[in-house]
């Protein structure tokens, strides 16, 4: 399977806070995409979304890791997902999963 990680997604307090840790770590930029601060280095994006005040203590709904691949691969990965018993939808043509300890998988799909 050809796959790439498209982004790291963690949540925060303190999103301006995280962004400037970030930024300043890895020497990177922001920028707003998609309802996210994006830090952006090399081949590294750290998505950056707000913690909601209902977010039990050691797990945020925006913790997560995407990957993105070819959309040829999309039927094999639906396949895989079946076989290994995990859950998933298809949430505006991403396709959303968890892995057996219940942290969350996305996968993007690209035309190349």
């Amino acid at each position: 399977m050809n796959i790439t990680i498209h982004h790291i997604g963690i949540v925060s307090r303190d999103v301006q806070r995280s962004v400037a840790f970030y930024a300043r770590l890895l020497d990177g930029r922001s920028e707003p995409l998609g309802g996210h601060t994006v830090v952006t280095t090399a081949h590294v994006r750290i998505a950056i979304t707000e913690a909601t005040p209902t977010d039990p203590p050691g797990y945020a709904w925006g913790l997560h890791v995407a990957f993105v691949l070819p959309a040829a691969e999309r039927p094999h990965l639906i396949e895989r997902l079946g076989e290994l018993g995990a859950a998933h939808e298809d949430v505006r043509g991403r396709i959303y999963a968890r892995d057996p300890d219940g942290f969350t998988l996305e996968f993007l799909f690209s035309d190349g």
